[in-house]
């Protein structure tokens, strides 16, 4: 019962967030919109807004793409308290169903494993009641009983590994969420190779 439940709102969740997911590029349009309807706008920044992985601030004053800087603690917080959710605050949005797909995938095949472990558990304790095998009950229900809690141990390790992993990519999401990935980052720079022969 409490596990049908259980799997109710998980179900109910992923709904909800893919609606967030699918709703997130309309949103975005109001960020990018502005500045794409500026006179004399480059060509090259254009691609560059159109072709990044995240929705850029541009500034008024001088027409180049700028990033603000997202909090890692936020990040963080907000993954920690419904996974995809630090993906979202740091514009990583194809990441989401992803980490929900997981989660949502390990809690249906956990709560199914604990439902047949529970049903192979009471079988087996009744058939050490009635006595079978010498008292020492039903090889195959014990067998079963083993298999389904270990089975059900499994999907929570993978559920707690997918947990700690979306936690980990949004702290990392966000402490890069500045990082510049342009083609220009070596101006200026020289680079000099010596090889001593000897």
């Amino acid at each position: 019962m409490v596990f049908s439940r259980l799997a109710s709102i998980v179900r109910s969740l992923l709904v909800t967030s893919l609606i967030i997911v699918a709703s997130l590029p309309a949103l975005g349009q109001y960020r990018v919109a502005p500045y794409l309807l500026k006179q004399g706008v480059h060509s090259e920044a254009l691609f560059l807004l159109s072709s990044a992985d995240s929705l850029r601030d541009v500034s008024a004053a001088s027409d180049t793409v700028q990033l603000r800087a997202k909090s890692p603690t936020t990040a963080v917080l907000l993954s920690a308290v419904l996974p995809g959710a630090g993906q979202i605050y740091t514009q990583r949005y194809w990441k989401v169903p992803i980490i929900v797909g997981f989660c949502g995938y390990f809690v249906y095949q956990w709560t199914k494993a604990n439902d047949r472990y529970l049903s192979a558990r009471s079988k087996y304790t009744q058939s050490v009641e009635r006595g079978e095998s010498g008292g020492q009950g039903s090889a195959q229900f014990l067998y079963e009983r083993d298999f389904y809690r270990d089975e059900r141990d499994k999907f929570a390790f993978y559920f707690a590994l997918t947990y700690l992993l979306n936690i980990i990519d949004a702290y990392v999401g966000a402490s890069l969420y500045t990082f510049d990935v342009g083609d220009n980052l070596g101006t200026g720079a020289v680079v000099r190779l010596s090889i001593p022969f000897r």
